[in-house]
């Protein structure tokens, strides 16, 4: 089994590799900055990966790169329009671009899966703090 795992440098990304290879899976684990490199932002980065991964199937995608950068700001008075599309760009449209970069390794294998992991942030209900953007 070859699982791919997006921000694996760290946190529940860096656990999960450790699992998945402790139980015999061929582990790609990703991240800005370490090989294999992958920024999810970047449309050369996914470029460049999926050519490293060409001819082989991926049997699980764990989408988990993210970030968090709005530390309280308010709408009014300090949340940057940059802030808000630097996180969309690594929490939503990272996730599409790497499910869509690596769609012909996923069809390359048996029966595919796609995970995207979150956070309680995103929910407006059991989101902590001000953070107001996720309101």
């Amino acid at each position: 089994m070859h699982v791919v795992i997006t921000g694996a440098n760290r946190g529940i990304g860096a656990t999960l590799s450790g699992l998945y290879a402790a139980d015999g899976a061929t582990v790609t684990g990703t991240s800005r900055s370490a090989e294999p490199r992958l920024d999810v932002t970047d449309p050369a980065s996914h470029a460049a990966f999926a050519a490293s991964l060409s001819g082989q199937a991926v049997d699980l995608l764990v989408c988990n790169a993210g970030v968090f950068l709005d530390r309280g700001e308010t709408l009014d008075g300090g949340y940057p329009a940059d802030m808000w599309a630097a996180s969309f760009a690594t929490n939503v449209t990272g996730v599409f671009q790497t499910v869509q970069s690596l769609l012909p390794n996923l069809r390359a294998a048996n029966a595919a899966k796609v995970a995207i992991i979150s956070s309680q942030m995103g929910s407006s209900t059991r989101a902590s703090g001000t953070s107001m953007i996720y309101r």
